[in-house]
C-alpha cells in the first residue's frame, strides 16, 4: 500500500497535478466537463497574424499580474509556473460539483493565449509568456441556469472578483465573461480599478437569436473599460460578434489555445479575443511602465491595424489590436478632438447673379482673345508668304517625286549590232 501511494506521489510530482479523491459522484459530474486537448503542432493563424513574437527581444510581459474572471484554471505544462494565485467566487451551481479547478475549460484557453511558454514542440505560445495570471473562479461547473441569455453571470460575482483582482496588484484585469445588467456596485468597482491604474479589457459578447432587445455587455460598456470583438481568420468579424461597445478586435473564430490538464485544441468566442488585448497591454506596460493606464488605452487605439469598415466602426471599433506596433511606435502626445460638422456658407442671389455674369463676361473675353490672335496669325501668314507664292506662281517649292516607268521595272536585253548580217562559214 505504501509503494502504490508512493508511485501515486512521484507521478503526480512529475505530471505537476495534485493527488486528488474523486467519488463516484463527482467523476459522474466531470463527464460533462472538457477533456484535456490534443498536439497540435503548426503555428495557429492568430499568431501569423499578430506575430507576436516580433516584440519579445523588447517585451514579454515580464512582470505584469493579469487577472482572468472565467470558469477557473487548470493546470497545464505550457502554464507552468505562471498561474500566480487562484480565488473562487462562483455560485454553488446544481447538483453534484466535479471538483476540477475548470471544468468548462474557458479560464484555461483565456490564460492559454496570454502566458503560454514557448514550446519546441508546438507551434503556439502565449501573446505574453512572461506575465503571471491570476485566476479569479466567477463560473462553477456550468452557467447559471437562472440567467438569460446563458453564459452571463450575476454582477455581483464580477463585483467581488474584480476587487479582489485589485487587491491582489492586478495590473490588467481580464473579463471575458459577462452581464447584461448595469449594476451600481459593479460600476464602482470598476472605476475602483481604473483609479488603481489598471486597464480593463472585457468581452461584447455574442449575439443569440432569441435574446432579449436592446442588450448591453457589461462591464465592456462602462467607461474607460476596452470592450472586444471577434475577428476569424479571413480579418472580418464573426457572424455573431455583438456590435456594441467595440474599441478593439481580435482573432476569435477557431483559435488554438490550452486545454484543461494537457494538450491544445481549438476554441471561438470573444471571450477569447479579449486574451489577445489583455496580452497586448501586458506587454505594453512591461516596456513602458511610466504609462498611466489612459495612455496604454490611447496606444493600442492609435496602433490598431485597419479594419473593413474604418476607424469607428461599430463591429470593429479602432481595428485589430497590434501588439508589436503597440510597444514600438511612437506616438505623438495630445488628445484627438472630433472636428466640428462642416457648416454650408449661404450666398446671397445678387451676389450669386453678379458672379454668374462674371464669369460669362470673363468666357466671352476668352473667346475674343482667341480670334483675335487667330487672325493675327493668319493676316502675317499672308504678308510673309503671299510674295513668295506669287513669284512661283502658286506651284509647290518641291520636286515632284520620281515616277518608275513601266519599261523599268522589265528591262529588255539589248538589240545586237549588225544582226542582219550573214554569218561566215
Amino acid at each position: 500500500m505504501q509503494a502504490k501511494r508512493l508511485r501515486s506521489a512521484l507521478a503526480a510530482a512529475v505530471t505537476g497535478l495534485a493527488v486528488v479523491t474523486v467519488t463516484p459522484q463527482a467523476a459522474q459530474a466531470q463527464q460533462n466537463c472538457v477533456v484535456s486537448g490534443e498536439l497540435l503542432v503548426p503555428v495557429p493563424w492568430s499568431q501569423k497574424m499578430l506575430a507576436p513574437d516580433r516584440v519579445w527581444p523588447l517585451s514579454t510581459g515580464a512582470g505584469q499580474r493579469v487577472a482572468v474572471l472565467s470558469t477557473g484554471i487548470s493546470d497545464n505544462p505550457l502554464l507552468a509556473g505562471h498561474i500566480a494565485e487562484r480565488a473562487n467566487f462562483a455560485p454553488a451551481g446544481t447538483g453534484q460539483p466535479s471538483g476540477l479547478p475548470d471544468c468548462l475549460g474557458n479560464g484555461t484557453g483565456v490564460s492559454g493565449i496570454i502566458a503560454a511558454q514557448p514550446s519546441g514542440a508546438v507551434g503556439f505560445h502565449g501573446i505574453a509568456p512572461g506575465a503571471q495570471v491570476l485566476s479569479a473562479k466567477v463560473v462553477a461547473d456550468q452557467y447559471p441556469s437562472n440567467r438569460n441569455p446563458r453564459e452571463t453571470v450575476a454582477p455581483e460575482t464580477l463585483t467581488a472578483a474584480i476587487n479582489w483582482a485589485v487587491d491582489r496588484g492586478a495590473t490588467v484585469i481580464a473579463v471575458p465573461t459577462i452581464t447584461y445588467d448595469d449594476n451600481a456596485a459593479l460600476r464602482g468597482a470598476v472605476q475602483r480599478a481604473l483609479s488603481r491604474g489598471i486597464v480593463v479589457v472585457a468581452a461584447v459578447g455574442e449575439t443569440a437569436s432569441n435574446e432579449p432587445p436592446g442588450l448591453v455587455p457589461y462591464p465592456a460598456a462602462y467607461d474607460g473599460v476596452v470592450g472586444v470583438g471577434a475577428i476569424a481568420e479571413n480579418g472580418v468579424v464573426t457572424q455573431n460578434s455583438r456590435p456594441t461597445a467595440v474599441d478593439l478586435v481580435a482573432p476569435g473564430a477557431n483559435v488554438v489555445t490550452t486545454f484543461p490538464n494537457a494538450g491544445l485544441g481549438t476554441a471561438s468566442g470573444t471571450q477569447f479575443a479579449t486574451a489577445y488585448v489583455a496580452a497586448t497591454v501586458a506587454l505594453v506596460r512591461s516596456y513602458r511602465p511610466q504609462l498611466s493606464n489612459t495612455d496604454v488605452v490611447q496606444r493600442l487605439y492609435a496602433t490598431a491595424s485597419p479594419a473593413p469598415e474604418g476607424t469607428g466602426s461599430a463591429y470593429y471599433g479602432f481595428g485589430v489590436v497590434n501588439p508589436y506596433q503597440a510597444v514600438s511606435d511612437d506616438i505623438a502626445a495630445g488628445n484627438p478632438v472630433t472636428l466640428p460638422p462642416l457648416t454650408p456658407v449661404t450666398v446671397d442671389p445678387e451676389v450669386a447673379a453678379r458672379q454668374a455674369a462674371e464669369n460669362r463676361s470673363d468666357d466671352w473675353a476668352f473667346i475674343l482673345a482667341a480670334a483675335g490672335f487667330a487672325l493675327v496669325l493668319l493676316v502675317t501668314a499672308i504678308v510673309v508668304f503671299g510674295p513668295l507664292g506669287r513669284r512661283r506662281r502658286w506651284r509647290a517649292g518641291l520636286a515632284p517625286v520620281p515616277q518608275d516607268r513601266p519599261e523599268d521595272e522589265r528591262p529588255e536585253p539589248p538589240v545586237e549590232l549588225f544582226s542582219d548580217r550573214p554569218k561566215r562559214s
